[in-house]
């Protein structure tokens, strides 16, 4: 019975040694798969990593490029149309006239100063842009912008469900993503038109203001597949930093304005700042309360397009008219006395009939007073009277003139100050309705330069003026009631305490960051003005 034992074990043993051999071959297989599932999913997170990286160094440079764009703050560049990373205006590469070639192309890398980067895949990152903010375009560029062309935003689906993910949409950069389907890709590709289909899907290819963004779940909608990947560029990404930047502009401005020495005498102004002008004016009027002309007495207002520096009601605009008139040929007459070319001579007889012609311009100051300063400035280029007898006439109808004007104070903003001495430049077009100013009691045209009451920001600080930034409506009402900044008080555009009435306004502000609560409310930008706006060591806000 032993032996019969011991044969039945014999094939027992050899049955377990094919069942172990068969688990460590699963066991081998298993771990394979399983390292083989870790290293595509580490490739995947890898590439994935690649493309999210790419795609955010591209939005960065888009929105520095609009905010740092020295002509019309906000605009981004056309698509690269021939896939060269640049975008050149002649040849025609990128430009159909002064439009792009295509609102959808690659993105232009070099134009941005970026490597040439690319996406998980290897591919060349895309681009889209909204019509009205492609650069060289004639839409104004502000904070309102995208309410005012809704139709021509871009807007993003889901590609799965087809449901609205985002709308109101500036911009879009894409990775196309590896090639799906019937899609080729040539390194040589240089048509954004013909290379569209085979680098995106869908809506994505169409050449409209609607896409599709890929989905982890990816079905087809109805049968396509998307792979494309997505990230836009919103209102609320792109403009603070171009509001900023436009903020910082004024304050620069205003404060080197205060602190410039003037031509009278050449003292400097004691951080003087001009009259505003009235909050509803309307620039189709002329006059005192028409073409953004400051206003003896108003402290908040709009910016006014040239310095106010009445001390007196009996002033009119046309003082700081005939006073600049006055102020070139007084520039005019030392030409001459240093150097009587020909050149010198023309200019002297010019700006003297200039102020000839202003002499029944201004009814406080004498018309005799006035032609006499124009007529012996004449006199001088021609050799009858001389410099010492010329000037003793302009000086009294600078004295005449002046008698309604602080003259410690300039009537011109300053040379470099490029986005306030040109009434048709850019930033005046644009933003002129959107920036608003307050001047504290004691540093207005014919104060002493001290304070009488400061300003303050969210309950802090003492500060000369104030420039606020009114950024993008809140809803559809505000919007609406900017349709006619002419006529409405400033309420259609600040919020909370900051819209100011009456000869004596109330002299506090708030301001928010993006992420306060309170920003949904009162999204105002406000900046304090000190004198020191080209100095980097102020604290003032």
């Amino acid at each position: 019975m032993l032996r019969i034992a011991i044969f039945k074990q014999g094939p027992g043993r050899q049955h377990g040694g094919v069942l172990l051999v068969m688990l460590v071959i699963l066991v081998i297989g298993a771990a394979a798969l399983l390292v083989s599932a870790l290293n595509s999913s580490s490739l995947k997170i890898a590439r994935d990593k690649t493309t999210a990286d790419a795609l955010a160094q591209a939005k960065d440079a888009l929105i520095a490029y609009a905010a740092s764009d020295p002509n019309r703050p906000g605009e981004l560049p056309c698509p690269d149309f021939n896939n060269d990373g640049m975008i050149t205006v002649s040849p025609f590469n990128d430009y159909s006239g002064s439009s792009c070639k295509s609102l959808v192309g690659w993105l232009p890398w070099q134009t941005l100063g970026l490597p040439d980067l690319r996406d998980g895949n290897g591919d060349r990152l895309w681009y889209a842009v909204a019509n009205p903010f492609h650069a060289n375009g004639t839409a104004i560029l502000n904070s309102d912008t995208p309410s005012a062309y809704p139709t021509q935003m871009l807007t993003v689906l889901d590609s799965t469900t087809g449901a609205t993910l985002e709308s109101g949409v500036i911009a879009i950069v894409f990775s196309p993503g590896a090639p799906l389907n019937s899609q080729t890709r040539s390194p040589s590709d240089n048509n954004a038109t013909n290379a569209i289909p085979n680098y995106l899907e869908a809506d994505n290819a169409n050449l409209n203001t609607t896409f599709q963004t890929a989905n982890n779940n990816q079905v087809p909608v109805p049968t396509t597949i998307v792979n494309d990947r997505l990230l836009t560029i919103r209102s609320s990404n792109l403009f603070p930093p171009v509001e900023r930047r436009i903020a910082r502009e004024v304050k620069t401005c205003l404060d080197n304005y205060a602190a410039m020495p003037v031509w009278t005498n050449g003292n400097v102004a004691g951080l003087r700042y001009p009259w505003a002008a009235p909050t509803a004016d309307a620039t189709s009027s002329p006059g005192i309360n028409g073409n953004y002309t400051g206003v003896y007495g108003k402290y908040f207002g709009r910016i006014p397009a040239q310095p106010n520096i009445d001390t007196s009601t009996s002033a009119i605009p046309a003082d700081t008219t005939l006073m600049t008139a006055l102020n070139t040929l007084q520039a005019a007459e030392s030409a001459f006395n240093t150097n009587d070319s020909s050149a010198n001579n023309t200019a002297l007889q010019n700006a003297a009939n200039t102020v000839i012609g202003l002499k029944n311009s201004v009814s406080n100051v004498s018309s005799t007073t006035i032609n006499q300063a124009g007529a012996y400035g004449i006199y001088f280029a021609n050799g009858y009277t001389s410099y010492a007898t010329a000037t003793s006439y302009l000086n009294s109808a600078v004295s005449a003139v002046g008698a309604y004007l602080d003259l410690r104070m300039s009537i011109s903003w300053p040379a470099t100050c490029t986005i306030l001495n040109n009434p048709s430049s850019y930033f005046w077009t644009a933003w002129k309705n959107m920036v608003f100013y307050q001047v504290a009691n004691g540093f207005q045209p014919g104060s002493s330069a001290n304070f009488g009451t400061p300003l303050t920001i969210n309950g802090s600080g003492a500060y000369r003026a104030t420039a606020l930034i009114a950024r993008a409506a809140i809803n559809s009402t505000q919007f609406s009631a900017r349709s006619n900044p002419g006529t409405n008080p400033p309420t259609p555009y600040l919020e909370g305490i900051n819209p100011h009435y009456g000869s004596t306004p109330t002299n506090t502000f708030v301001t928010y960051s993006t992420s306060d609560p309170n920003y949904s409310t009162v999204n105002d930008l406000v900046l304090c003005l000190d004198g020191k706006g080209t100095n980097p060591g102020s604290v003032c806000p």
